[in-house]
């Protein structure tokens, strides 16, 4: 089977900060499962359905700058969510996120890391 994924995965874990992009939802903390240049995937503590737009806001740590991070602010939508349907017995739920909206220079900020820190 053939990988239609665009960019590479890698697991790291960065915290994230979600919001619902039509602000119908308060807006939440969670941490990415993996992340590529192109979008991640994250536990969420309730189901969010497939094709919300999100507002995110991450903070990529600059190699040799000590604590020094670069923020990224994008917006996505969810293209996967695990289990589908909402369910009363499911404390946590995963979704994956697409990058719809983001700076080419954030998705390179994204690429380089993921190149120090994964695909060595």
């Amino acid at each position: 089977m053939k990988e239609r994924r665009k960019h590479r995965r890698a697991s790291l874990e960065l915290p994230l900060d979600v919001a619902d992009a039509s602000e119908k939802t308060k807006g939440f903390r969670a941490k990415t499962v993996n992340l590529s240049a192109g979008g991640f995937y994250c536990k969420v503590p309730f189901h969010i359905p497939v094709y919300t737009k999100l507002k995110i806001s991450m903070a990529i740590p600059i190699a040799d700058a000590g604590d020094e991070q670069h923020v990224i602010s994008c917006e996505g939508m969810v293209v996967r969510t695990v289990p589908e349907q909402p369910d009363p017995s499911v404390d946590t739920y995963e979704i994956g996120c697409f990058f719809t909206e983001i700076d080419d220079y954030d998705r390179l900020v994204i690429e380089q890391y993921l190149a120090e820190k994964a695909f060595k």
